[in-house]
């Protein structure tokens, strides 16, 4: 071996234990380690306090970001997301009403810092942490510039702020049943705005506002992603007209890291899903008294749950139906004519309860099962069908779910909005209060009419129309 090879291969073993001998001992470099084709979740859970004068509201925010890394520099990443904000008004009771949709494009760079172009409102609090350069120790402090910004109805308003950071060493954190040991970062900084004169005054924009924020961050320095954060914000808005408004915000939120769930790994979940419910109504029948017969293949039935974690006992509850002799057994059960025992797509046709993937995740669709004629309490096949995909959707405990209402468009708009709210707000009752799901991972709205699967030109079509769908959001 010449001596120049014999170098290069010293050079490329040693390479990459360079950046560990380049932080010194008893100190952290802090910088975001993300790689393309992940998915950052952040579930955060706001208490609000508005206050006018004398009048308050109290209201509790719920925001799901999904931020996906579409590709990684080595100086930053390009990153997609959604934002879907929930809210309820009250002391934390009652269930989350499904408020609006944002979607965003921005740069994160390693370090913490954001660049979000002029066209997206979200994120509305930008470069929140940012770390410095070099390696940091317990208790040292540091500062760099950050941003908050203010949508109003006619005008946005960003308001440049500078937080100072402090390392407080690793600590653990608790939130529900979430818990890690990681690096704690606290923060504080001032709020000021104030409009200059040459510009105009808008009536329902405010010509200034002051307050403050402190927050606390746990971030993962081996792994370069947070985990959790708890941030109390307090601003005052002044308007023209001299009302002034106050709003306290109690921020919690808790960091998931995974890989992006591509249409390929949705249709396998989706067979999944289906495969529980054929066992399911295979066990207890149809609505209408029938039963439906399958054959049992033990090498396909549930061919994602070591991916999804999933633990399940050796026997599906599905028998095959053979006996000693060979002749097949005797049995009440019934089959549509032509109907394949061992297929499940057409098994699932039987089913009042349909299955499909979207680009949210999957969705169960329930229709004329559910309620009567105009009324928005569930009968009891309705109950049974949400016995059933509640048993599958806690095997998802870390997954939102959406209960949404649909209706034809027979009848006024109004009515329709109402009726397909209340019978949305059924499903999730049901869920929540009969099968003790988490109802702070649960939504409902109510879309009447807006979203129909088929025209509303004929009764068989209306008909699909009024229903009320239940979605597993995997994305």
């Amino acid at each position: 071996m010449t001596k120049s090879r014999f170098l290069l291969i010293c050079f490329i073993t040693i390479l990459p234990y360079l950046d560990l001998l380049a932080v010194p001992v008893g100190t952290t470099k802090f910088h975001w380690k993300w790689a393309s084709n992940q998915v950052l979740e952040l579930n955060e859970y706001h208490e609000v306090l508005f206050r006018v004068g004398t009048k308050t509201v109290e209201r509790e925010d719920k925001n799901r970001v999904v931020m996906k890394t579409k590709q990684c520099s080595q100086d930053s990443c390009l990153v997609n997301a959604w934002f879907d904000t929930y809210l309820r008004y009250g002391k934390t009771s009652g269930p989350f009403w499904k408020d609006k949709e944002f979607v965003s494009d921005f740069t994160l760079f390693r370090n913490g810092r954001y660049e979000v172009p002029n066209e997206f409102i979200m994120p509305n609090l930008r470069s929140f942490p940012s770390f410095p350069d070099s390696p940091v120790s317990v208790g040292d402090v540091w500062k760099l510039p950050a941003e908050e910004s203010f949508d109003f109805s006619s005008e946005r308003i960003r308001v440049k702020v500078t937080p100072e950071y402090t390392f407080q060493g690793i600590f653990p954190w608790k939130e529900g049943n979430y818990s890690g040991n990681c690096e704690k970062i606290t923060y504080t900084y001032p709020i000021f705005y104030a409009k200059p004169e040459s510009e105009k005054m808008a009536p329902n924009v405010p010509y200034k506002i002051f307050g403050f924020a402190t927050g606390t961050v746990f971030f993962n320095a081996e792994r370069g992603v947070p985990e959790f954060k708890e941030v109390k914000l307090s601003y005052t808005f002044i308007y023209p007209n001299g009302t002034v408004q106050e709003a306290n915000f109690f921020v919690k939120g808790v960091y998931f890291l995974r890989n992006h769930v591509n249409a390929k790994d949705k249709e396998s979940i989706r067979e999944d899903i289906l495969n529980d419910l054929i066992v399911g109504y295979t066990k207890d029948g149809l609505p209408n008294g029938r039963r439906i017969q399958r054959k049992q293949n033990p090498g396909k039935l549930f061919p994602n749950d070591k991916l999804l974690g999933i633990q399940r006992p050796e026997t599906s509850g599905i028998q095959e139906n053979t006996n000693t002799q060979g002749s097949p057994p005797e049995t009440n059960e019934t089959l549509e004519p032509n109907l394949r025992p061992d297929d499940p797509n057409q098994i699932a046709e039987q089913l009042p309860v349909k299955v499909r993937t979207t680009d949210d995740g999957i969705v169960f669709s329930l229709d004329s099962i559910l309620f009567d004629f105009n009324d928005s309490k569930l009968k009891s096949d309705a109950e049974s069908a949400v016995a059933k995909i509640a048993e599958i959707l806690k095997k998802y405990p870390d997954r939102e779910i959406r209960v949404s209402g649909h209706t034809d468009n027979i009848g006024k708009k109004e009515y329709n909005q109402k009726l397909s709210e209340e019978r949305a707000k059924s499903v999730l009752h049901s869920l929540v209060d009969n099968h003790k799901m988490d109802e702070k991972h649960i939504s409902f709205r109510g879309y009447a009419d807006e979203f129909p699967i088929a025209p509303n030109d004929t009764e068989e079509n209306r008909h699909k129309n009024r229903r009320v769908e239940i979605t597993l959001v995997l994305d």
